[in-house]
């Protein structure tokens, strides 16, 4: 199966433009923040973390599913991520002018050297070593921005969504190293379910608010 980093491109100024109008991670990445301040203050209680189903689904990964701009038409935007603890992934579809995908990859209060943009409202080119699955490792020029004040995310640029949805395997492994570091790494699971709910959307239905566990 072909995967995701045989179709990366920059396409620059779409991009540019279309993160500018909309911003589908920002309540996620917020709402990321104080699940993951909470799992931190019911672990002091052992019975309670025990008792957390919740916490057991952030323990594990989940995906979950939205359209990435309010307002949006049927199938527009549509965007699954990947969420487990302070890391996730994201999928996002066409919409509005911009008919390409996008790849993302977000880290909830990250340290260095996690690329960070000196302006949080600037996106800068970053040079990262993006290795996906068994794929041998590829240096690729990728977007970084600053999510909702206190997430970074470094993003790649997909000419299609149909492309993106071909390289989703079950279960694929993501590593991003930055200037010799490595500053991400995250293994999903249940991708081809995930997949299937991206269709869904892609084909006008809500999904909203729905997970894939």
């Amino acid at each position: 199966m072909r995967k995701l980093a045989l179709f990366l491109s920059l396409l620059v100024a779409a991009v540019v433009a279309e993160a500018g109008s909309y911003d589908p991670l920002e309540d996620l990445v917020s709402t990321a923040k104080k699940e993951i301040n909470a799992k931190e203050a019911i672990e002091q209680s052992k019975d309670r973390v025990l008792n957390n189903p919740r916490a057991e689904k952030l323990k594990k990964g989940f995906w979950q599913f939205f359209q990435g701009q309010s307002g949006s038409k049927p199938g527009e935007f549509c965007t699954g991520v990947y969420w487990q603890m302070g890391r996730m992934i994201s999928i996002s579809g066409p919409g509005g002018d911009y008919r390409g995908a996008l790849l993302g990859f977000v880290a909830v209060e990250p340290k260095p050297p996690f690329p960070r943009p000196d302006n949080p409202k600037d996106i800068q080119k970053v040079k990262v070593t993006l290795k996906q699955g068994s794929d041998a490792p590829a240096t690729i020029t990728a977007f970084n921005r600053t999510v909702a004040g206190f997430a970074d995310e470094i993003q790649f640029a997909v000419p299609t969504i149909d492309a993106a949805l071909a390289g989703m395997e079950d279960k694929l492994n993501f590593r991003i190293d930055y200037e010799g570091s490595n500053i991400f790494e995250l293994e999903w699971h249940s991708g081809l379910a995930a997949r299937e709910m991206l269709k869904k959307c892609l084909q006008g239905e809500n999904v909203a608010g729905k997970e894939v566990l």
